[in-house]
């Protein structure tokens, strides 16, 4: 029996977009979602240091360390000492990241608002209800935090 429940709906519906990300950002711009989303993040955050990065995106350094240095050496991004603290690394968008962070948001949008048409849904409606459900499950992160 397949569990139609809300929570189960949304969590397919989020990994079928995510799919459909990685294979239109391939198709068109050449990279995958997954490099993407370090891009988008340090487009969000700006200068931000590699942990930090690895926290917002909830993957391991390791894990980070090892994608920047790919997406370093494709002039994506660039990775600095600290001044403050010799330990730590920052990392920024390069003018050619900023570029695929354009680009690729555009692409994602142009084919989320296509499906929004096909589906019948009025997206400023879908926007008001998926704001009000995050800034709802962020209160409660917090709270928890507590």
């Amino acid at each position: 029996m397949i569990d139609d429940s809300p929570a189960t709906l949304l969590h397919r519906l989020v990994f079928e977009l995510d799919r459909a990300a990685d294979r239109i950002l391939r198709a068109h711009l050449c990279i995958s979602y997954k490099r993407a989303l370090f891009l988008f993040v340090l487009q969000y955050h700006g200068t931000i240091t590699q942990h930090e990065l690895a926290l917002a995106l909830g993957y391991s350094d390791p894990a980070v360390s090892t994608m920047l240095l790919e997406l370093a050496s494709e002039g994506y991004v660039q990775t600095v000492t600290s001044p403050e603290h010799r330990r730590k690394r920052l990392v920024s968008l390069t003018p050619k990241g900023s570029e695929m962070v354009v680009r690729g948001k555009e692409l994602l949008d142009f084919h989320f608002d296509e499906l929004m048409a096909t589906a019948g849904v009025d997206i400023q409606q879908y926007r008001q209800l998926s704001e009000q459900i995050f800034q709802s499950l962020v209160a409660k992160a917090k709270k928890e935090l507590v």
